[in-house]
């Protein structure tokens, strides 16, 4: 007999599944969709049990399961979200409590690591300032903003070595960088496998390197780590990444220094989102914005689709489902 799911995915489920897929979901489960609806607590526990749902199927803007829910449905066991960060999703209580939970693990990195070697690359190159030159100006070489560099050779500094930032080191790796992190929670062993010199001070990694790319994750102890203090040690010219998450950079810090133009930035996550119009970081020509797209790009969705699909059938015969989050990931996860 086929197991029972509730599918409440916010947006996108066309992007998760092919039409081919979205057969083999109901082939493998009795599958209720409920698509694009913002429930609350009382009517997302009654959509579990009229589907005597024993999985549910969650992505973005997905209703938050709390303990309540479960609670009211003894019948759920298995919380298979096709995205990445859980939180909105599941309370930390549900997690502690043992409802199995997945999420898209490290398939994200791929793309978000593609973006930051886009933004270092763009930085470098000052595609911002010499398109701005080149259409608004009606300008050309040597008229605008400082000379173009390569990321041949450059010191790259790593804020955080998470799935992201080891893969970003594959990418490097073309480049020849002189590539070192800082992050106080990975072991002596994820350096030395990367082939990643380790640098002991937040400060130091900022003030060392050419570039720095922020892959840390967002916690109580990461909010505005990159204060003042920590943006006044970069060398002038350097290049500041961000595609993890914006809380982790003191906005109105990151203006001041930006504003001198000593330093370059590219952004694609905000405290924030959507930016506000009225942003001072808008019309900054050595801060590149991007609009929280490093990935996944909508090309790249399926692949979320066919990991969430193959975790509901490994769940369906009883084999240990991948990309399980945990407490430490929940705690974690950016």
């Amino acid at each position: 007999m086929k197991r029972n799911a509730l599918m409440i995915v916010g947006r996108g489920v066309d992007q998760f599944f092919t039409d081919e897929m979205m057969a083999q979901l109901h082939s493998l489960l009795n599958v209720t969709i409920r698509n694009n609806e913002k429930l609350d607590e009382q009517a997302y526990s009654e959509a579990l049990t009229d589907a005597s749902a024993e999985i549910v199927i969650t992505g973005w803007n997905s209703p938050v399961l709390t303990q309540v829910i479960i609670d009211q449905n003894s019948q759920l066991k298995y919380m298979c979200n096709l995205t990445g960060s859980v939180r909105a999703m599941v309370t930390r209580e549900v997690v502690a409590n043992g409802l199995l939970v997945t999420n898209w693990g490290t398939l994200i990195g791929p793309t978000v690591a593609e973006a930051a070697l886009m933004a270092m690359l763009s930085c470098l190159r000052r595609t911002v300032q010499v398109a701005f030159l080149m259409h608004h100006g009606k300008g050309w070489r040597g008229e605008g903003p400082k000379p173009v560099e390569s990321l041949f050779y450059q010191k790259v500094g790593l804020h955080g070595v998470g799935n992201i930032a080891q893969i970003l080191v594959g990418l490097l790796k073309p480049f020849e960088c002189e590539i070192s992190a800082y992050d106080p929670y990975a072991e002596d062993e994820v350096f030395t496998t990367l082939g990643v010199r380790r640098v002991d001070s937040l400060k130091a990694l900022y003030a060392e390197n050419k570039i720095v790319s922020i892959h840390a994750p967002k916690t109580d102890e990461t909010y505005h780590i990159v204060n003042s203090e920590i943006l006044s040690a970069m060398q002038d010219g350097a290049i500041l990444i961000n595609t993890a998450r914006g809380a982790l950079i003191d906005t109105d810090a990151l203006v001041a220094e930006l504003q001198t133009g000593r330093i370059n930035a590219s952004l694609d996550v905000y405290e924030q989102e959507p930016l506000p119009k009225e942003s001072p970081l808008r019309g900054l020509l050595n801060c590149q914005l991007s609009p929280h797209t490093g990935g996944p790009t909508p090309d790249r969705m399926v692949d979320f689709g066919r990991a969430a699909l193959e975790n509901l059938r490994l769940y369906v015969t009883g084999e240990d489902v991948l990309q399980v989050v945990g407490l430490r990931t929940y705690d974690l996860i950016t």
